[in-house]
């Protein structure tokens, strides 16, 4: 059972109200979002009739931590399905294509369920926002080769495949797009350096550094360009 909505701040809060009351896979959508956001409480650019805005609830989810890494997966395999793209992994929760976001992921817990909260660029034109470094699968002028509906529809179904089935951990490895990487990362307030040698099966991310190497849980991650 999905609901569809024209308008509304976020299709999170609307999901994670109704969580309880809707079966397992079920999805509110939004034509426009006044208040999206992504983690860490950022803002989601979301006009209407140009993005994919929608938020799947999942219940008995037998590991929640990978929930962030499914959902990621579904989205890039989606892309793959109805286009000739590459998308990419961002961990823990950004698709790129071409270096641009062209997706954000955030899954919250809502009453022991988890709320995936997904929003794609589909065809926006952000020519007029060059400091947002975003995307869409369909770049400016270019064709369509499938409608949102059907990309969505490819996200959602993919991802309630993968739910407990860690396995897919190995796909999320090779769609990764900083391990080999040369990264910085916040910690404790402080701005930190290393390399991405590997994600593990929790999703965790492994950073190697002068000190040693250790797994990076949460947080901002960003390769460092090189000169």
């Amino acid at each position: 059972m999905n609901i569809y909505l024209e308008k509304t701040e976020s299709t999170n809060i609307i999901a994670k109200e109704k969580a309880a009351s809707l079966p397992h896979g079920s999805a509110v959508f939004a034509e426009e979002q006044t208040a999206g956001r992504g983690r860490f409480s950022r803002s989601f650019h979301s006009p209407p009739g140009t993005g994919i805005y929608f938020s799947v609830i999942l219940h008995d989810v037998p590991d929640k931590a990978l929930i962030t890494p499914a959902a990621a997966v579904a989205v890039c395999r989606a892309v793959k399905k109805h286009t000739d793209k590459s998308p990419q992994i961002k961990w823990v929760n950004d698709i790129l294509l071409d270096g641009g976001k062209i997706c954000g992921i955030l899954a919250e817990a809502s009453a022991g369920s988890i709320v995936v909260g997904i929003g794609i660029n589909f065809t926006t034109d952000f020519s007029q926002f060059p400091e947002l470094n975003a995307a869409s699968v369909f770049g400016r002028g270019e064709t369509p080769s499938c409608s949102r509906e059907e990309l969505a529809e490819s996200v959602i179904s993919g991802l309630i495949s993968l739910c407990g089935k860690p396995g897919f951990m190995n796909e999320y490895r090779a769609l990764s797009c900083l391990i080999g990487e040369k990264i910085s990362y916040m910690q404790n307030n402080e701005k930190h350096f290393g390399t991405a040698i590997d994600v593990d099966d929790t999703g965790r991310l492994l950073v190697k550094t002068s000190g040693g190497t250790f797994a990076l849980s949460s947080g901002e991650v960003n390769t460092v360009r090189k000169i």
